[in-house]
């Protein structure tokens, strides 16, 4: 909604929708959890997701059995991407999290959840995908162990993927 004001040869025209998203926004942000600066003693948790329309990624650490998160992804999808199959989405979507919070972890050990099972065989499947090929060498660069997480405990990457 609110990113739809910022398209080319859009007029800004703040409405009551907008106003709505806005305070949405503000006080999830407000409320628990709330950002924290990263520990660099502490590992590195990622956690991504894609849609049919957007990509959601949360950058976290875990403090006292807690889920802290350090920084957040949202993008939407081009008309290119839309196309993607679900495996290249979700692929996109972890290549484009893993470039945004790189400068917070560098080579560090990350774990990274998702709720795409395949995610976890990016390897053995870009075999057969040029696509995938080219970043699953680009993601060879980092120190990541990707693991599977039901959706449902996948929360935040899943509410930053999806429309309201």
């Amino acid at each position: 909604m609110l990113s739809d004001l910022l398209k080319k040869n859009v007029k800004f025209v703040w409405n009551d929708a907008c106003e709505k998203a806005f305070l949405d926004i503000k006080s999830r942000l407000a409320t628990r959890p709330i950002l924290r600066p990263p520990n660099y003693d502490q590992p590195f948790y990622m956690a991504v997701d894609a849609s049919d329309v957007a990509i959601g990624a949360c950058l976290f650490q875990v403090v006292d059995g807690v889920e802290h998160p350090i920084c957040y992804l949202s993008k939407k999808l081009n008309k290119h991407q839309k196309s993607y199959s679900t495996v290249e989405k979700e692929a996109f979507g972890l290549l484009t999290a893993v470039r945004a919070f790189s400068v917070y972890f560098g080579c560090m050990a990350v774990t990274v959840y998702t709720d795409h099972s395949p995610l976890q065989f990016l390897q053995r499947m870009s075999n057969y995908n040029q696509k995938l090929l080219r970043w699953n060498m680009e993601l060879q660069e980092y120190n990541l162990t990707i693991k599977h997480r039901s959706g449902r405990d996948n929360i935040l990457p899943d509410l930053l993927s999806r429309p309201s």
